[in-house]
């Protein structure tokens, strides 16, 4: 009857199993980490550029608003028709820029744009008003005119002007600090990235390593060294304790090892009884 197995044993293919998994579980893990930042400097890239766009479009709304500003002076100086259409059409495309940034943020944030159009709508009305009373100042005579008015307009229009700038003044410095700080991320991930891509070269080859290692030393030198004990088994030259230590394993080999020595026993009994024999042969024949 066959040997219960022992809960300790390891066999070889249990040893290579784990060698192989360790080996597995590094390469997945290594290329989870590398993956995983390559998709990261992705994301950041992608986050980069709408900050980017929506620091162009903030850029271009300022140039729009100091345009619409520069505008509003000439039409007060000269009352001309074609300054009026000229603020007309800038009055629109700030709004139409207001309107798309708000409807389809960037950033998805669209709260600052939102209270740049509530500021815009009041400017608007204000310039309305001091249009109105510019064009009614024209129309009376030089003696007749005050513009007491319209200059108190013009310091609330100003004042608003101020404000816009102000606004945004702010979310180009937030936009610049919010790419620096992604810079920095897309950075980091690619030197990590990188890291990890060289370390694991030489990790990859050490465990490479073990792997043939364990291979050789576990399998290779002990089935070599049985097969040269049964050489020496053949040739009258086996010695038991060669095998001494691969007969202490608890595995395949083990068990090759202490059936080799039993039959090798065996062996070399029946090959000295029968030498017993042939000598009795030989001293009754003479």
């Amino acid at each position: 009857m066959k040997n219960k197995s022992n809960p300790s044993r390891l066999n070889i293919q249990s040893r290579l199993v784990l060698v192989f998994s360790i080996l597995f579980v590094f390469c997945v893990l290594a290329l989870s980490v590398f993956l995983f930042n390559i998709l990261n400097i992705v994301a950041l890239n992608d986050q980069s550029r709408m900050v980017f766009e929506e620091n162009r479009r903030i850029y271009q709304l300022e140039t729009m608003f100091k345009q619409y500003h520069l505008g509003l002076v000439n039409y007060a100086v000269s009352s001309s028709s074609l300054a009026e259409m000229r603020l007309s059409a800038l009055d629109q495309r700030i709004d139409e820029t207001l309107f798309a940034l708000q409807e389809q943020p960037p950033t998805g944030n669209a709260a600052p744009f939102e209270a740049l159009a509530v500021k815009k709508e009041a400017l608007a009305a204000l310039v309305a008003q001091i249009i109105d009373e510019v064009d009614e100042q024209d129309e009376l005579d030089y003696e007749d005119q005050d513009w007491e008015e319209a200059q108190r307009l013009t310091v609330q229009i100003n004042q608003q002007f101020d404000s816009l700038y102000a606004d945004l003044r702010i979310l180009r410095a937030e936009g610049r600090q919010q790419l620096s700080g992604l810079s920095q991320q897309a950075e980091f991930s690619s030197l990590l990235a990188m890291a990890v891509g060289l370390l694991s070269i030489p990790a990859f080859l050490g465990l490479a390593l073990l792997v043939a290692v364990t291979i050789s030393v576990q399998i290779n030198l002990p089935l070599e060294q049985l097969a040269q004990a049964a050489r020496d088994l053949k040739e009258r030259k086996f010695n038991p304790a060669d095998l001494e230590k691969l007969a202490q394993r608890n595995d395949e080999i083990g068990d090759l090892a202490r059936e080799f020595l039993k039959t090798a026993e065996s062996v070399q009994a029946r090959t000295s009884e029968l030498e017993h024999e042939a000598a009795e042969i030989r001293a009754k024949i003479k």
